[in-house]
């Protein structure tokens, strides 16, 4: 027995296979059907070869001798057998269960159809057998007529076996059924593998997320900026995804506009100009989805819409499809965007359209844990009310100015300021209209001094005021402190408004004791007390006035 895939069977001329069949055939490993087969052959004498409709031989045993070493040599008997081949086929396609054909070498074939999951996927071939004694008087005159020798043909045709045609439905029956088997647990074991597989890619997806997410929260706890935060989450998204160049934009405060939060893989010129950008429809992919609250999706950014007023930025960036997914809080509010461009047109994978949907949530993460690490620092280091700092700023601030101040050899001061004439106002118009008085005393206050100095709250109607490093010349530093001094006094006993409309005022008047200090002299509260001090003998002294703290 010869090897068929020497054979030319694939040269056979046959219809065009299905492309279901075709597809389905390639997932299925058919090699275990070999030895199967060529055990087949060993125990019946007959071969078998499973061909695709494309005419590819799947799995075959070996073949008759006297067809692969005579009647596929010669030309005429070749041809012969690619007749029997092409008939036994077409009865196949158009739908027979069973096809029996003795071919022109007088040989006889027989096939049947092999369906895979309702798809006829192949065609089983038993052949080179006869149904009764073979005729040795035809093959002796077809080996003259071919140029065989004599002896070896007829000693080929005598190694073909005689199989009652009673049997065959049975064997083809037997041999299909383990076909099926052996396809379908191949079959089974790629889905499996194919499960395997996308779970574990699953898995590690989510492995990367969460390894974000971790980060996220890191340099959140670390204190870092949302600027920062958000341009390492971008940098961590296009490495796993080569290809992507990814972009967050912030809603601002007037819900009307977008500003840029984090674009690292984007020309500076580009953020520059979406920088503001207005939402609404049109205003390409991001200002449309921050405006509907909805994804917006653009496959080829040239001839989309909404791109049309941006083009020449676009093509001068390189980009050609923009994904943009609404960043939303747990309320539902839009925070910003997160998009994704490419510089080719595409359309994101179902897979790809719930991964941007996670980093929308990832960059909702960032966004809602840092305003809320903000908030918290804000309520622990600043006055809710004006916005200044509050007592436990101010004494680290007083604390560094006092450090500095020995390192430098400058002298400092400070400010205690406490209004003179604030109680008629809450007694008058309310408690609210007295916290509006007293953001605009702290507003004003902060416009006299240095942006390197402290202005605080300390309680109430009382105010802290740290002039830092004024000078190494005590008396140079006292006479600065006391021209400041003068012009806090100044700028609080200004009319102060309390209804535009009714165009009411009140005129407040303060009292300030100040001190001077240096870093070798004192510590923090004792400055306080010290300023204090200074204030109520100012107050004594009859209000309005500023007065030095006499020891």
């Amino acid at each position: 027995m010869l090897d068929p895939l020497a054979a030319d069977w694939n040269k056979s001329q046959r219809s065009a296979p299905d492309n279901a069949a075709s597809n389905l055939a390639a997932e299925i490993d058919f090699s275990r059907l070999n030895s199967l087969f060529d055990h087949f052959l060993d125990a019946m004498g007959i071969a078998i070869a499973l061909v695709g409709l494309d005419g590819k031989i799947l799995a075959s045993s070996k073949w008759q001798r006297a067809c692969i070493q005579f009647h596929r040599v010669n030309k005429t008997s070749r041809q012969r057998c690619h007749e029997s081949d092409i008939d036994l086929a077409s009865q196949l396609q158009q739908g027979s269960n069973y096809a029996l054909y003795k071919c022109g070498n007088g040989l006889t074939d027989c096939s049947t159809p092999l369906i895979v999951d309702d798809v006829h996927l192949a065609n089983l071939f038993i052949g080179q057998f006869f149904l009764t004694e073979p005729d040795l008087a035809f093959f002796t005159s077809q080996g003259q007529e071919l140029g065989f020798s004599e002896q070896e043909y007829l000693s080929a045709i005598a190694e073909v076996p005689i199989v009652a045609e009673e049997k065959l439905p049975a064997l083809l029956n037997l041999l299909t059924s383990l076909a099926q088997q052996i396809a379908e647990l191949s079959m089974a074991n790629k889905r499996y593998a194919h499960t395997v597989n996308t779970v574990e890619q699953q898995i590690a997806e989510r492995t990367q997320e969460l390894e974000l997410q971790n980060l996220i929260l890191s340099q959140i706890s670390q204190g870092a900026g949302l600027t920062d935060i958000l341009t390492c989450m971008v940098r961590q998204i296009e490495l796993l995804h080569p290809g992507m160049r990814c972009s967050v934009l912030l809603l601002d405060p007037t819900g009307q506009h977008l500003r840029h939060g984090a674009a690292p893989s984007l020309p500076d010129f580009y953020n520059e100009a979406v920088d503001n950008l207005a939402i609404g429809i049109g205003q390409g992919s991001c200002g449309t989805a921050a405006y509907t609250g909805e994804p917006v999706i653009v496959e080829d950014i040239n001839s989309h819409p909404y791109w049309q007023p941006f083009l020449e930025l676009t093509q001068a960036a390189n980009l050609a499809a923009c994904w943009s997914q609404p960043i939303k809080n747990a309320e539902g509010k839009v925070l910003g965007t997160f998009g994704i461009y490419h510089s080719e047109p595409c359309q994101p994978t179902a897979s790809q359209r719930q991964q941007i949907t996670r980093y929308s949530n990832l960059a909702e993460l960032a966004i809602d844990r840092s305003v809320s690490a903000e908030k918290i620092r804000r309520l622990a280091f600043y006055d809710d009310l004006t916005g200044l700092p509050n007592r436990r700023l101010l004494e680290e601030r007083l604390h560094h100015a006092i450090v500095n101040s020995k390192r430098s050899k400058n002298y400092c001061a400070m400010m205690f300021i406490d209004l003179d004439n604030f109680k008629p106002v809450n007694d008058l118009y309310g408690h609210k209209t007295g916290d509006q008085v007293l953001c605009q005393v702290g507003e004003r206050i902060g416009q006299v001094v240095r942006e390197a100095d402290t202005v605080a709250r300390f309680g109430g109607d009382e105010f802290i005021v740290v002039l830092h490093e004024i000078a190494s010349n005590k008396a140079n530093c006292r006479q600065r402190a006391e021209q400041v001094a003068i012009k806090i006094a100044a700028t609080i006993s200004e009319p102060l408004m309390i209804d535009k409309e009714k165009k009411l005022s009140h005129c407040c008047n303060s009292s300030i004791g100040l001190v001077l200090f240096s870093g070798e002299q004192t510590a923090a509260d004792l400055l306080l007390r010290q300023a204090d001090a200074a204030m109520y003998q100012a107050k004594s002294r009859g209000k309005n006035q500023f007065c030095w703290y006499q020891p």
